[in-house]
């Protein structure tokens, strides 16, 4: 008879967890459409989750080096915090997945790599199409995308214990 209200009692401390682990979940970067939010919303899995971000941000990058052949360099910057925020929401994303999902972080790691790499010589072409009062703002911002490439190498290759603070 004591074991219904033991077994109540238990099911609901575990759902109390789960609903405060959800609570400490990432958050979609704020400066979104709705679609992209739509389309991010809409994977669940870590692969194609990440996938989605790192698409969404080549998407925003091309954006900007587009906007800035045109002159629109107001758009152009917006664009760049977008490529940044999503970047780092793909690195942040990536290193909370927990140690039983090694072989997709592994893999999300190797995309991030891999897709900040292709994009190098596009994130350089914006900066420097980029007037003065722009420019320093992006340089910040693609410095972090460039950390973030250095990290997901590290995490990938070294396992996260070559690079350090102190050599960063």
């Amino acid at each position: 008879m004591l074991c219904k209200p033991i077994l109540l009692l238990l099911l609901n401390c575990a759902l109390a967890f789960a609903q405060m682990q959800k609570s400490d979940e990432l958050k979609l970067p704020g400066q979104l459409s709705e679609t992209e939010a739509q389309a991010m919303l809409r994977e669940r899995n870590a692969k194609p989750h990440v996938e989605t971000a790192l698409r969404l941000a080549v998407t925003r990058l091309t954006s900007a080096l587009k906007n800035t052949q045109e002159h629109h360099y107001q758009a152009a910057a917006q664009d760049v915090d977008v490529y940044t925020a999503l970047v780092l929401y793909a690195d942040a994303y990536t290193r909370q997945l927990p140690a039983n999902q090694n072989k997709d972080r592994n893999h999300c790691f190797k995309k991030l790599e891999q897709i900040i790499f292709k994009q190098t010589r596009t994130m350089e072409t914006v900066q420097r199409e980029l007037p003065y009062e722009y420019r320093d703002a992006a340089l910040v911002k693609f410095s972090d995308v460039r950390k973030v490439r250095v990290r997901a190498l590290d995490a990938l290759l070294g396992g996260g214990k070559i690079i350090n603070s102190s050599n960063e």
